[in-house]
């Protein structure tokens, strides 16, 4: 429910049993008075309620989830976008269809990539605070960072084995950040980026010992 019309004994009992109705707090919503309340004759006979409309003020994760919907539309894709999680910083969104989202991910996840980049400038237009706004596919996302987290171990003991740096093929920048973070708190090596984007990749070497 993103609207409601109430109405009640005067403008102020309608809009808290409005608010009671949405869950929500004077400030997350927009009133509009439909009718004031009148007394009538004798403050009883002919006496008129009023009504007011109460309406959820848009957010970034409504947003989001409205301009996927229209980019599904385009597309002629059967999906659908909904919040899994949310707190003040950041919205993750889950992508679920009967069908393959292949078209929705694409190679190692670029497309989904470029698509959460788009999302996040189209939610948090006109926002006073900027939310990061994360897509996921069909749990495509999961499934890529656990497979990057063992790339990153078993690329860290074959440094350890081999005593010389390995270079990783080139990864988005939320990739090479799963690496990094994977590996920062073993001892035995570091890692680093090189190059330029969109061939920026990760280089495991051996830890220098002091």
């Amino acid at each position: 429910m993103e609207s409601i019309e109430q109405t009640g004994n005067t403008v102020e009992e309608a809009i808290t049993a409005a608010l009671e109705a949405l869950g929500a707090t004077r400030d997350q919503v927009e009133i509009e008075v439909l009718q004031e309340d009148s007394k009538g004759l004798l403050g009883i006979i002919g006496q008129a309620e009023a009504k007011v409309r109460v309406s959820l003020k848009p957010t970034a994760s409504n947003r989001a989830v409205e301009a996927l919907s229209e980019i599904f539309r385009y597309m002629n894709v059967p999906a659908e976008a909904q919040v899994v999680r949310e707190d003040e910083e950041t919205v993750e969104v889950e992508i679920e269809s009967p069908e393959d989202l292949g078209i929705l991910i694409g190679k190692h996840g670029q497309t989904l990539f470029a698509l959460q980049q788009l999302v996040n400038l189209m939610a948090n237009k006109g926002q006073l605070v900027w939310k990061r706004i994360i897509l996921d596919a069909q749990g495509y996302r999961h499934r890529r960072e656990k497979t990057l987290q063992d790339l990153a171990l078993s690329t860290a003991q074959k440094v350890k084995e081999l005593g010389k740096e390995v270079v990783l093929d080139a990864l988005l920048a939320y990739e090479r950040r799963i690496i990094h973070i994977t590996l920062e708190d073993d001892p035995s090596v570091t890692t680093r980026s090189i190059g330029e984007e969109p061939n920026r990749k990760v280089v495991i070497e051996p830890q220098l010992q002091p």
